[in-house]
């Protein structure tokens, strides 16, 4: 055991000497810190007004703590279903796998590494300091409760993909059991909130509060107990706390049982994953596509092979098209098409207001510039093929965009197509917010070339996504405040479906412009850092 202590200190000392080295991730610490203490330093000078907790409603919390457990434990099984997860690098497996150390030792040691990880990445948390104290009245206990149940939701989940994939990994009929389970703990959570919307005759949004505040509700696995707990933090139960507890650490013991006692070691079960998990960041960090192919079998027909349709440089708008006819059968409709529209389509449903749909585009909007920027054009950019083509850079970059810009214009259709029918927003309306979402995807599409150009040869991911984040910010800026004026001084009360329309033609300017300043990126292959 003393070796696997001096291997973690040894890591912990290298990590914050690397630091000192990289002066990008040295802001980036700089400003998560910074957020963090004005978080606190807001909550405490708010201190002094006092919050009148009998009007609080804390069924809301419940709810997104209630999503986020589902959630996680919805993808996790399905994770340990194909692939499972695991606690291990590469590197744990060339050192540590065949070192004369007991197995269990090195479970320990990644479990608590893991742990590390987790609470790092779930300080986001602390952000919210301001929100949870001004809208709920919650203390740092409730704050550092919540803190502390979200790393345990991850940590529990990440085990239980593990447990799951050791459980059925080569054998079907264990993976239908899985499943059945699976599907019975979400049959369970739909039919409660059906049977309250017929006895209570509420919505579907009040249901499901009244489900998650139910004192049944508190013994379903994981999600519910992490209601529990917090529950138990908030009203002062140490019986609540004591019992989420107990069943946690329970949980827990069941799946290190398990790991460790389904055979002499766990090695061959977490190799795999952990092979997966080393070459998913191998490839990013190479900038190639995410590689899915080590758990994905796709079939491809023989009339779809090669490129013989394209020509010049419009063959990167056909290879796209491609590669989006073979993974839906509708082209440009996926997974995260039929995500939004379902979430888009509950939002609109639940907050019926002219208001709350421009909430509604502004998510929207949010998660399309992370789709986009790491989408078919970046990689293509990241790539030597496209200065081989004897086409003008101008041409090239149109091409290669042309997926990207397109794809947009077919989410549109069905998201908003979604919200003008059951958010109780006029169709006209849900018009020009499409309009403005296809518009700000083109600048999501100019700042990728952007972001070659400028960010390209940066080495650091996460100062890239950093900087590359308040660049959008600046961008959107005028668009933003052109739209607000022209809503609030210009057009009348019975025109107000065109509030977005000043927002749309900014951004379409905005990306003319990017793309126009940015014409000659392909002509100087230095600005790729491949190359």
């Amino acid at each position: 055991m003393k070796a696997l202590v001096y291997l973690i200190l040894t890591q912990i000392k290298n990590k914050l000497l690397s630091i000192r080295k990289r002066p990008g991730i040295i802001i980036l610490y700089a400003f998560v810190l910074l957020v963090i203490v004005g978080s606190v330093l807001i909550a405490i000078m708010s201190g002094g007004s006092q919050i009148d907790k009998s009007n609080v409603d804390h069924r809301i919390l419940y709810l997104f703590l209630s999503g986020f457990g589902i959630l996680y434990v919805y993808t996790f099984i399905s994770s340990g279903l194909s692939t499972g997860s695991t606690y291990f690098s590469m590197a744990d497996v060339g050192l540590l796998f065949v070192a004369p150390i007991s197995p269990k030792k090195i479970l320990v040691y990644g479990l608590l590494r893991t742990m590390g990880k987790t609470m790092l990445a779930s300080i986001f948390i602390f952000y919210q300091i301001p929100n949870l104290n001004r809208l709920f009245g919650y203390g740092y206990m409730e704050i550092i409760a919540l803190f502390l149940i979200y790393v345990v939701i991850l940590m529990i989940c990440q085990t239980l993909s593990i447990g799951v994939y050791i459980f059925s990994n080569g054998n079907e009929t264990r993976k239908k059991i899985v499943r059945s389970f699976l599907y019975a703990y979400l049959g369970i959570l739909i039919v409660s909130v059906y049977l309250i919307i017929q006895k209570e005759q509420v919505g579907i949004l009040d249901a499901a509060k009244i489900m998650v505040d139910s004192e049944l509700f508190s013994y379903l696995p994981v999600t519910g107990w992490a209601i529990m707990f917090f529950k138990g933090v908030i009203m002062g139960s140490f019986m609540h706390v004591l019992i989420s507890l107990g069943l946690f650490i329970t949980l827990g013991i069941l799946l290190i049982s398990l790991l460790t006692g389904h055979k002499a070691d766990y090695y061959e079960d977490v190799l795999h994953s952990t092979e997966i998990t080393f070459q998913r960041l191998k490839d990013y960090r190479d900038r190639r596509n995410i590689s899915s192919t080590t758990n994905r079998k796709i079939k491809v027909k023989d009339h779809e092979n090669g490129l013989q349709k394209g020509k010049g440089a419009i063959v990167f708008a056909y290879k796209h098209i491609l590669e989006a006819k073979r993974s839906s059968r509708f082209v440009f409709v996926d997974s995260l098409t039929l995500f939004m529209t379902i979430g888009v389509a509950i939002a609109g449903y639940t907050m019926k207001s002219r208001f709350n749909a421009y909430i509604v585009l502004a998510t929207v909007i949010y998660i399309q510039y992370f789709y986009t920027i790491f989408g078919r054009l970046k990689i293509e950019l990241m790539k030597p093929y496209i200065y081989l083509i004897p086409e003008t850079s101008f041409r090239k970059l149109v091409a290669a965009s042309l997926s990207s810009l397109l794809k947009p214009c077919v989410d549109s259709v069905f998201i908003f197509g979604a919200l003008a029918l059951v958010g109780g927003v006029s169709v006209l309306q849900c018009i020009f917010m499409a309009l403005a979402y296809c518009c700000s995807g083109a600048v999501f599409v100019g700042l990728t070339v952007v972001y070659q150009m400028v960010l390209g040869s940066q080495p650091n991911r996460i100062l890239q996504v950093f900087l590359g984040f308040f660049i959008m910010l600046l961008v959107f800026l005028p668009a933003i405040i052109t739209s607000v004026l022209f809503s609030t001084y210009i057009i009348p009360e019975s025109m107000k479906f065109l509030s977005t329309l000043p927002f749309s033609i900014v951004n379409l300017i905005s990306a003319f412009f990017m793309f126009y300043a940015c014409r000659n990126l392909l002509d100087n292959s230095e600005f790729s850092d491949k190359m």
